[in-house]
């Protein structure tokens, strides 16, 4: 019988995000291999990016026979929202990988949808949030193995950010968060400015001077008045 963490670590492996804890124990061996974590991190985006878009075909191939047909707009508007942010995180890496004289060679990522899978929207939600939450995990977890603070900063702003894509869709998933009637048989066009709202930046922090939550535009709440 597997063990707990077994039990997790093959979820995650599953989900395309085990690679990033493999490379990360790998690369603790010869702590200025910063490129095979930066080109694991970079697989593991393109497989998001491939994954959020097999999603989006799901949700329009959806019909009124499935319970949340009528948020098909919302939940699609959201899931493009957060794959324009992988594809964000992708580019980000790829230029550190490439700055720092490694070579893209990982190729173009694959859509990573379990056997068995069943095509509904709720379905879609559930398996992006699995998603997520492995990469969060092991965002976290990569970056015990990072020599270069530049790299750490950048796993650390991108990781907080898919933290912030598990919070949004596992609060959907569990129904503690339930979309308003307002949105009802809208488009995922009507709806991409208030998608946006959801995880406002790419990253957590600012990087390369593109702002981050850090971003004067969101400031803190007044708590005085």
């Amino acid at each position: 019988m597997k063990s707990r963490r077994e039990a997790v670590l093959e979820v995650v492996a599953g989900l395309g995000a085990g690679a990033l804890l493999l490379a990360g124990r790998a690369a603790r061996a010869d702590t200025n291999d910063d490129a095979a974590v930066l080109k694991a991190l970079i697989k593991a985006e393109r497989n998001a990016i491939k994954t959020y878009e097999a999603g989006a075909g799901v949700i329009d191939a959806a019909t009124a026979a499935d319970p949340m047909f009528a948020y098909q707009g919302v939940v699609k508007a959201i899931a493009l929202h957060f794959r324009a942010q992988h594809v964000d995180h992708e580019a980000k890496l790829v230029k550190y990988l490439t700055d720092q004289g490694g070579t893209d060679d990982v190729g173009v990522g694959t859509a990573q949808i379990p056997t068995g899978f069943v095509a509904n929207i709720k379905n879609v939600i559930d398996l992006a949030s699995n998603a997520e939450k492995a990469a969060s995990i092991a965002y976290t977890d990569v970056q015990k193995s990072i020599a270069s603070t530049d790299n750490a900063a950048l796993a650390a702003a991108i990781g907080a950010d898919e933290t912030q894509h598990w919070v949004v869709l596992q609060l959907v998933a569990r129904g503690l968060v339930v979309p308003p009637d307002s949105v009802k048989n809208m488009t995922a066009a009507q709806l991409e400015p208030i998608a946006a709202k959801f995880a406002p930046r790419s990253f957590a922090i600012a990087i390369d001077g593109i702002a981050g939550l850090d971003d004067t535009a969101l400031p803190y709440y007044e708590v005085n008045q």
